[in-house]
């Protein structure tokens, strides 16, 4: 599957990023290189659903996404990333 992230994720993905000192920032870099590969190789195995079964939720510390899967276009769509996981 080709991963994709929304324009709106990339830039809270950076804004987050930016306010993290060196460490953090390795950390968060580990992380989302994690999540991208992990989506592209089985986007199902991670994670939960949320509203519907292609829409999905998934914790990778320190990272959380929401992302959506296409199967039939073989995408994953990240739409949402935050820092710590959402109550």
């Amino acid at each position: 599957m080709r991963v994709q992230w929304t324009e709106e994720s990339l830039d809270r993905a950076a804004d987050l990023y930016i306010t993290l000192d060196l460490a953090g920032q390795d950390e968060f870099a580990a992380a989302v290189a994690r999540i991208n590969a992990r989506l592209a190789s089985d986007p199902w195995a991670v994670g939960e659903s949320r509203s519907t079964r292609n829409h999905r939720s998934w914790y990778s510390p320190p990272v959380t996404v929401l992302f959506e899967v296409f199967p039939d276009d073989e995408i994953v769509l990240i739409q949402h990333v935050a820092a710590k996981r959402p109550k």
